[in-house]
């Protein structure tokens, strides 16, 4: 008999990395996964996995499965090579090596290995979309859970892996709101009302896959085929590419950002396909690099478990920082908890270590149906701070990779770009300088030590 039950919601990559951490550190934890997709499917295109991520995977034992499909293969040292391209000379202004375990990946092949790691498929269920949930009154009693096809079901612990527009947080938020405001804090009320919805960060990315050809290297840009991460910064601009699918795909990235706009409303779908000539125009005088690398990027990529069509066009929605991820037996995990944008390709990681942690603090031996409520309060104090730390960072990237950040404006007198202004050497070093520190976080730590003071706490608050 299970010690008590788990209701995923969400089989993305969070909700499938939480099962198999479960799988591996709760085996007494009975958990069910509901999906709202009628089959399932990972949209998008690249992600990197730096140290901290790489740990986690060894950890889940997915490690073999994970190289055999790794864009860079068994190789883990990735040059990042960052230039000024908005010009038709460009150069580079920063190289480093990332030094060990960093991998680059394709997100279809990636859920495919996850999924095929969960050891009994019929725990996923299809086709039911969360709706909302409802507390027991009794503080021994199940959780109610409402999907949008009339269903119901229980259980004991909740988890919300149902990504950036996530039902499970909007049920959640509503019933914090309406609980403050039943108490007079009406003020309170409306700030956590404001949490339910993501919000536009102000960037929009336009994303292609681009097929490594065999007499790719009569191109200018084959060195993007090498061991390589290149970001093309620019004015308001950047662009990113890097191999993926056992280097036969390059990933491309290519980033607008309009930081007067951030938390407005952002008009139009969030996601749509666009015609190549968009990014042609956007990219007009960068570098001739860029400009071929946009200009050859076929209509239809299709490299092994790799298809894509053309060129589809991200509004980049974040989550607001949340003043908690737990209400109760009730739990928010990776994008449901802290959706953030890209540009330390640092959002999945983190929603894999709140699933490392969350798995193990599950299967403590001194977590129950009884104490779990103060278990998932020692996961939201450990792991909320650094994801939202880790999120800001993330921002503090685009900011940098664009030219938008602040501090470098406040330097700058004039730019040599399309736009036909220059930045000096003075400054490049001192933007080297800013992208290098807001990535030091990367290194030297581990999740490992965060789930060990994670499970120290418990051990404490549950003598």
């Amino acid at each position: 008999m299970p010690k008590f039950t788990v209701a995923i919601a969400g089989a993305g990559l969070g909700g499938l990395v939480f099962a198999i951490a479960l799988q591996k550190y709760a085996p007494d934890v009975d958990f069910q996964i509901y999906e709202a997709a009628a089959q399932l499917a990972e949209i998008g295109a690249g992600i990197g996995f730096q140290p901290r991520t790489w740990f986690v995977m060894r950890e889940l034992g997915l490690e073999s499965a994970l190289l055999n499909i790794s864009g860079n293969g068994q190789k883990s040292d990735l040059t990042l090579i960052y230039r000024k391209a908005d010009q038709h000379e460009g150069f580079t202004f920063n190289e480093s090596v990332a030094d060990k375990e960093n991998y680059t990946f394709h997100r279809a092949q990636l859920h495919q290995v996850f999924l095929a790691h969960i050891q009994d498929p019929r725990r996923i269920h299809l086709g039911k979309r969360f709706a909302s949930y409802t507390l027991p009154t009794d503080p021994a009693g199940q959780i109610d859970i409402n999907f949008k096809d009339g269903s119901t079901t229980t259980c004991d612990v909740l988890v919300g892996a149902d990504g950036i527009k996530s039902n499970v947080r909007a049920s959640m938020y509503t019933q914090l709101a309406d609980a403050a405001e039943g108490a007079g804090r009406a003020d309170e009320a409306f700030s956590l009302r404001s949490c339910i919805a993501p919000v536009w960060s102000g960037f929009v990315t336009h994303r292609a896959l681009l097929k490594r050809e065999p007499d790719d290297q009569k191109s200018s840009c084959h060195t993007t085929w090498m061991d390589h991460l290149i970001v093309y910064c620019g004015k308001k601009r950047h662009v990113v590419s890097y191999p993926i699918a056992k280097g036969r795909a390059l990933n491309i990235a290519a980033v607008t950002a309009a930081p007067e706009l951030e938390g407005t409303l952002y008009e139009g779908p969030w996601v749509a396909k666009v015609p190549k000539e968009e990014v042609t125009d956007l990219y007009s005088g960068w570098e001739p690099e860029v400009e071929e690398m946009i200009r050859i990027t076929h209509h239809k990529c299709t490299t092994q478990a790799v298809d894509s069509s053309g060129w589809s066009k991200w509004a980049i929605h974040v989550v607001k920082k949340l003043p908690t991820f737990v209400d109760g037996r009730v739990v928010l995990l990776a994008d449901a908890a802290h959706a953030m944008v890209p540009f330390q390709g640092a959002g999945a990681g983190q929603g894999f270590e709140d699933a490392l942690m969350l798995g193990k603090i599950l299967g403590h031996p001194k977590v129950t149906r009884e104490t779990v409520s103060s278990a998932l309060k020692v996961y939201d104090e450990l792991r909320r701070p650094v994801a939202q730390h880790v999120a800001a960072l993330c921002l503090r990237s685009g900011q940098f990779h664009s030219f938008i950040a602040p501090e470098i404006q406040s330097t700058v007198t004039s730019w040599a770009g399309s736009d036909g202004q220059a930045l000096g050497k003075e400054q490049l070093a001192k933007l080297t300088e800013a992208i290098e520190r807001v990535k030091e976080w990367r290194n030297g730590t581990t999740v490992e030590e965060d789930c060990k003071a994670a499970l120290r706490k418990i051990d404490e608050q549950l003598a």
